[in-house]
Parts: C-alpha cells; structure tokens; sequence
C-alpha cells in the first residue's frame, strides 16, 4: 500500500516543544499521524481509523547500537518510535486513550536534566556565535568606514537577533526548570 503524505508547515522552538506535541496531538485528532519532521516542513500520513499521542524527546549523541537501546527502553514502556530529526529529536507515539496524558519522562529530575542538556546546547551556540562574530568583525576591513552600513550594521543586527533569539531560549528553559525543583 502506497502512503499518500501530506505536508504541514510549522517551526517549532525548543524551548517550547510541548506546544510542537500538542499540535501533533490535534492533528492525529483530526486524522493526520505524524510520519517525518523536519525544521519547518512536516510529514504526515492520513488514517481517520486510529489517534495517537505523541511526545518529542531531545537526545545527542545517540548512534548505532546506543541508538538502538534508547528506541528499546521506550519501546519497553509501550511507546511506538516514529522518526527521529538530525540525531537529536526523536518522536514516539502511543495509541490514544481518553483521558489519559502519558508521558516519556515520568518524573520531574529527568524532566529538569532534559531542560538542562537543551539550556547547554544553547549556550554553546551563543558562545560559537559571539566567537564568530568577532571573527567577522575584525575581518571586515571596511566596517567603520563607508562600509558600515552596507554590511557592518546588517550583520550586527543579525548576530544581536541570534542573541537575543538563544538568550530568550535559555531563560525560558531556565523559568522551567525552576519552577519543577519548587516541585522537587
């Protein structure tokens, strides 16, 4: 049987993934059962006759066999792997049940250790970022002559967004993980 996917266009931020399940969750309500992601542009699969929920896990450095233990462990615990996007986020699903909100990490320290390898990705990316920035700067011969507007302010603006972009990601990370330890 040949799948018919369909197409579905949304940019999810990291550090708000659950808003990135909850939209998978109402479209497998609405028949649509995510089949591959990617940074924007989503596949799914059609199929009124089943609903699924769905939960994201972020995971580095999983390859091969480690790769194949992770998929087991949840396996284990009655979750369906889906697909996985660039080694990193990987998407499994249950058979919907009414009622029920199951959950991969089921319990909040892992929850928290989770948030913190997403907050350590992005300070890596903001330290790499201002890094390069500096490098480019000092490498633009002509950034405080003339050519400062011309390209000097444009690639100002583009890193200090970037910033401002992982900084918002770091803080908002930092809130969660916050308010789970007042609940530890």
């Amino acid at each position: 049987m040949n799948e018919q996917l369909e197409k579905r266009h949304r940019l999810v931020m990291a550090w708000n993934y659950e808003k990135g399940e909850q939209w998978l969750n109402e479209l497998s309500g609405q028949g649509l059962h995510f089949k591959k992601g990617g940074l924007i542009s989503n596949s799914f699969v059609r199929d009124e006759s089943v609903r699924y929920t769905y939960r994201m896990d972020y995971q580095m450095g999983k390859e091969g066999e480690k790769l194949q233990e992770y998929l087991d462990l949840y396996q284990d615990a009655g979750w369906e792997y889906v697909s996985s996007f660039g080694l990193t986020w990987h998407y499994f699903r249950k058979e919907w049940q009414p009622g029920e909100e199951p959950q991969l990490y089921t319990d909040r320290e892992s929850l928290v250790m989770l948030y913190k390898r997403l907050q350590q990705v992005f300070s890596i990316m903001m330290v790499v970022n201002l890094i390069l920035m500096f490098v480019n700067i000092i490498n633009l011969n002509t950034f405080f002559t003339e050519g400062l507007w011309t390209l000097g302010i444009p690639l100002l603006i583009l890193y200090l967004s970037l910033f401002a972009l992982l900084g918002f990601g770091c803080w908002k990370i930092q809130q969660k993980v916050k308010k789970l330890k007042l609940h530890i």
